[in-house]
């Protein structure tokens, strides 16, 4: 697999991550609010989780790259000049997935939005017909 190039200029092979599996993204997200926050702390608050388990990924994903991401004392956190370099990638990547998944990036001018609760709502629809074995009318008779 080729390297793929990122928009900070760190060329990730992603093969050789995890042998070819893919790095967890919501730990992409914690590493970034670390760096932004310096403080684990603040940023698992920022993610509404605990200091340890946010510390844990944060662990766990340093394992998993391979590389320190954070210089950690007990009194101040830092990020290592190859952290500086895996964060600006990964905020790159974030933001590159946030754009995707945004439908106002996508959909033109008369393109019409799918109202985000449409999808839930039918599915709960289509429970209430097995369970009920038919609508609400059918049962009471």
């Amino acid at each position: 697999m080729a390297p793929w190039q990122g928009a900070a200029g760190l060329d990730l092979d992603i093969a050789r991550i995890r042998g070819g599996k893919c790095v967890d993204f919501q730990s992409l997200r914690y590493a970034i609010t670390l760096a932004e926050e310096l403080h684990f702390g603040s940023a698992a608050q920022r993610h509404y989780i605990g200091a340890q388990p946010f510390g844990r990924r944060i662990h766990e994903l340093e394992r998993e790259l391979g590389v320190r991401l954070f210089e950690r004392t007990s009194r101040r956190v830092t990020v290592t000049p190859a952290g500086a370099r895996i964060v600006a990638e990964a905020r790159a990547i974030v933001d590159a997935v946030d754009a995707l998944t945004d439908s106002r990036h996508w959909a033109g001018p008369d393109e019409p939005e799918i109202p985000a609760g449409s999808r839930k709502e039918s599915k709960g629809r289509s429970r209430e017909k097995v369970r009920g074995g038919g609508n609400a009318r059918s049962a009471a008779t």
